[in-house]
């Protein structure tokens, strides 16, 4: 009946009494659902400010998803950074003229903080807090101004997943309940000596053990934070379009509690004047979507509810 559990194992003998317990949560009425966010976003904002255009969605990029959420439903929470690094460009400058079209789509588009800037990196791992606390903030108030209240939505990573433990309060007060990341470095490859430590790395300095159970079972409630935390099974630039199929049958048949899946991607891999531009970096989403959708994920938002579960 209840969301937080207790459960004891006790056991008596000549030596005396023994006794193990732990904290466990429970998904009441889970549900197979996704959450798909977007990180390092400027581009898109600069663009838009600088060429104008009728309707947000005639730039390429939200015209592209706007398709994936007419087609399959998604909905998408994309990350800001207050500074395009790249074409130096605030988003203090971004004009409140499209306010009634983030305002008709704020159902399924969110715009959320993930940073000041794209550099340098790691850029938050003081544990008083106060430049996260600050910068957070003001990305919010610039939101609220250009786009108006219910757009914001509270993110589910921060820039390279990291955020030192003592300041993750400065998050679950602004209403954040998951955070993402990768958590544990990649094995050293078959053909390679496996001289490769496995560290814990992109995930809110959690400690390697954690990271390992987060690798085979994607989540872990932090009873001490407040918050879960999830790994992320699907990063679109990442992933090879030949191996997108066979990463999404993975993640939804692990044996393992697979009902919330977090899938990712970044936005300069859709520009082809950015250095890295993947040209298929679109149908790797769009593979991604369709085969969730097909066994039967629903778009949700993680911070909705626990994990996207209004039950």
């Amino acid at each position: 009946t209840r969301q937080f559990n207790e459960i004891v194992v006790a056991s008596t003998d000549k030596h005396g009494e023994s006794r193990q317990s732990i904290r466990v949560v429970w998904d009441r009425k889970s549900f197979k659902r996704y959450n798909f966010f977007v990180d390092d976003n400027s581009f898109f904002l600069t663009d838009i400010a600088k060429q104008g255009g009728r309707s947000l969605f005639d730039h390429f990029y939200l015209g592209f998803l706007r398709r994936m959420h007419r087609e399959y439903g998604t909905k998408f929470t994309l990350n800001l950074f207050y500074h395009n690094d790249h074409h130096d460009f605030t988003i203090t400058d971004f004009p409140d003229r499209y306010k009634g079209e983030w305002q008709d789509n704020a159902d399924w588009l969110k715009l959320s903080f993930h940073a000041h800037s794209e550099f340098p990196d790691r850029p938050y791992p003081q544990a008083d807090g106060k430049a996260l606390a600050s910068d957070y903030d003001r990305m919010q108030a610039e939101v609220n101004r250009f786009a108006g209240e219910g757009v914001f939505y509270p993110p589910v990573v921060i820039h390279w997943a990291m955020v030192h433990p003592r300041a993750l309060h400065v998050l679950v007060e602004r209403g954040v309940r998951v955070l993402t990341g990768g958590f544990i470095g990649e094995p050293a490859p078959a053909n390679e000596p496996d001289t490769q430590y496995r560290t814990a790395d992109i995930g809110y300095f959690q400690d390697t053990e954690t990271a390992l159970y987060l690798e085979s079972k994607p989540v872990l409630y932090d009873f001490a934070q407040g918050l879960a935390f999830s790994k992320t099974v699907f990063c679109a630039n990442r992933v090879p379009l030949k191996d997108v199929l066979p990463k999404m049958e993975a993640a939804c048949h692990s044996p393992f509690y697979r009902e919330t899946l977090s899938l990712a991607t970044h936005e300069q891999y859709s520009y082809d004047y950015y250095r890295n531009h993947l040209p298929d970096h679109h149908e790797r989403i769009e593979t991604a979507l369709r085969y969730v959708t097909g066994e039967g994920y629903q778009p949700i938002l993680f911070n909705d509810g626990f994990l996207g579960n209004p039950a």
